[in-house]
């Protein structure tokens, strides 16, 4: 268990009095008005749910026999599982992500750097058995994260009480943004469950195409006066995946695009399911679509006036801590870190990337970065409360604007009411 506090730089503030909770309330809403305001949900939103943990290959490994993620053919599943028993005996624990991302380098689609094998650790891989081990790890991310599909709406109240208050905001400013590392389905039902209209990068009904460019698009409502004056649709958002999805899949018949197919893939299929996460790959149309997500990101977070809130981020993607640390550097920029535990190095001098949001409070120190922390676990493990849970967080501290508006229009009339009876102009309460 760990207090719910806040720091602004490397100062802690608990929120143990009214004073403290309504100082961080109102420094929230002032982030949550801010003209470009960007969400990044990460794996931490959706672990109560059941979401995989893939920080650790060695620790699912026994599980990747089980079925049904165990690939079909015995003799294609023995190649792939010895291949990553190898990986793992020469080069130590690895992560999935990056895991896939070597795979997937190996394999290449350009054809002058395409090799028949290449190297992981030292470790000499066939470009057969980079297939056969990507296709069985994205068969077990596939089936972890469709169980997610199965879960009771009532466990997804917390989400959709996020996008909610954020939906708030005023239709005069740009809409807010929310990026995902997740490859889970968890935030669309979520965004479906509340009705709210959202552009996710594809056009289409029946062939739903990426095409990244819808991302420029706004709705309105068609004008309803002789001037042809129109109004902005209100609850849109954008939402980017820059891990990919379950539902992503490369075409390989026809254009090499990238659809959405919700049916569950054949065995083959599997290599085609796009959830693997680095943009950097060796060729152009590999790099596609995650360097097109990674470049939104980076666009959004470095405008002028600019906040960023994470739920959920350990701040483990280098690729992502990048293009964060970069906007860092813009003097209007804020970062809201909100988690439940941050992990103390035993030695300040020696930093690995589990401290990293350590790292922000206590060596980068800067007052433009809020850290809200805080977080009890249950009896299944799981952070069930705290302000750094996406439970609480969502439900009481990220600030329902409407409520507030009503709160203070009822304080200007009961100033000008008691004006009107003393017949003398009355401060506003604080």
């Amino acid at each position: 268990m760990s207090a719910s506090e806040y720091y602004i730089g490397d100062v802690a503030t608990p929120l143990d009095t009214e004073e403290h909770k309504t100082r961080l309330i109102q420094r929230l809403r002032q982030y949550l008005e801010i003209r470009n305001l960007a969400v990044l949900v990460g794996n931490g939103s959706s672990i109560p749910l059941g979401a995989p943990l893939v920080h650790s290959t060695s620790k699912v490994e026994a599980e990747l026999d089980k079925t049904p993620y165990r690939l079909a053919e015995v003799a294609e599943h023995q190649r792939a599982r010895t291949l990553l028993e190898h990986l793992l005996e020469v080069c130590g624990d690895i992560g999935i992500e990056p895991l896939l991302t070597a795979l997937v380098n190996i394999q290449g689609n350009d054809a002058i750097l395409r090799a028949s094998e290449q190297t992981i650790g030292g470790v000499t891989v066939e470009a057969r058995d980079a297939a056969l081990l990507e296709r069985l790890l994205k068969k077990w991310l596939y089936h972890r994260c469709h169980d997610l599909s199965c879960v009771a709406d009532e466990r997804l109240r917390d989400q959709e009480e996020l996008f909610r208050r954020l939906l708030l905001r005023s239709t005069t400013l740009p809409r807010a943004k929310v990026f995902t590392t997740n490859y889970d389905l968890v935030l669309e039902r979520a965004l479906d469950n509340l009705g709210v209209m959202y552009f996710d990068g594809f056009l289409g009904t029946i062939n739903r195409s990426l095409r990244t460019e819808s991302y420029h698009y706004d709705l309105y409502y068609p004008g309803e006066t002789t001037e042809g004056r129109v109004s902005r649709v209100d609850r849109v958002l954008h939402l980017y995946k820059l891990h990919g999805s379950i539902n992503w899949r490369r075409r390989r018949s026809g254009p090499d695009d990238v659809i959405i197919n919700s049916s569950l893939p054949n065995e083959e299929e599997y290599g085609d399911v796009m959830i693997y996460p680095s943009p950097l790959k060796v060729t152009e149309m590999n790099g596609y679509p995650y360097a097109e997500m990674f470049r939104h990101f980076g666009t959004t977070i470095h405008q002028p006036q600019s906040a960023l809130l994470t739920i959920g981020y350990k701040f483990q993607d280098d690729h992502i801590n990048r293009l964060i640390y970069q906007a860092l550097s813009i003097p209007s920029f804020t970062l809201i870190v909100v988690i439940p535990s941050i992990t103390v190095p035993s030695d300040p001098a020696k930093l690995e990337p589990s401290h990293e949001i350590w790292r922000l409070i206590h060596r980068i120190s800067s007052s433009r970065i809020l850290v809200i922390t805080g977080g009890v676990k249950d009896a299944t493990g799981q952070y069930s409360a705290g302000a750094g849970t996406l439970h609480e967080f969502s439900s009481t501290w990220l600030p329902d604007i409407r409520e507030l508006n009503v709160e203070a229009n009822a304080r200007e009339e009961t100033r000008k009411a008691l004006e009107q009876l003393r017949g003398t102009p009355t401060k506003e309460p604080e």
